[in-house]
């Protein structure tokens, strides 16, 4: 049950997130940087693990896909406009598991601080 509150908060944040940007990018063209806090608190490592894993395989999967899409119809494609940001990903993920290993072992919480720069550019 508190996996699937997890999940909706999660969903409901990024939802949210979508709100927010849109607003920032078409509500205020003059302002070329925007910041979102998207992070920001105190988190066992059960919660820290929920969040980063989701957020992480969310990008981790849009690199999949815009691989797929690029390759389609020629499997011959090496895609190698995408794969070094996929195995940055995957590396990523790979250290946050080793870290929140070490944090659950010392039994001690995560303080994140997470923010989103987005800049307009033309």
């Amino acid at each position: 049950m508190q996996l699937c509150v997890r999940n909706n908060e999660i969903n409901n944040l990024t939802n949210h997130l979508n709100k927010v940007i849109m607003n920032a990018v078409l509500d205020t063209p003059e302002v070329k940087i925007q910041n979102i806090k998207l992070i920001e608190g105190m988190f066992t490592p059960s919660e820290a693990s929920d969040i980063l894993h989701t957020i992480l395989d969310k990008k981790i999967n849009f690199h999949k896909i815009q691989m797929l899409k690029t390759t389609e119809g020629n499997e011959e494609d090496p895609c190698h406009r995408d794969s070094g940001r996929l195995e940055q990903l995957l590396a990523e993920k790979e250290r946050l598991v080793e870290i929140l290993r070490e944090v659950r072992s010392s039994g001690k919480k995560l303080k994140i601080d997470a923010k989103i720069e987005i800049e307009l550019v033309d």
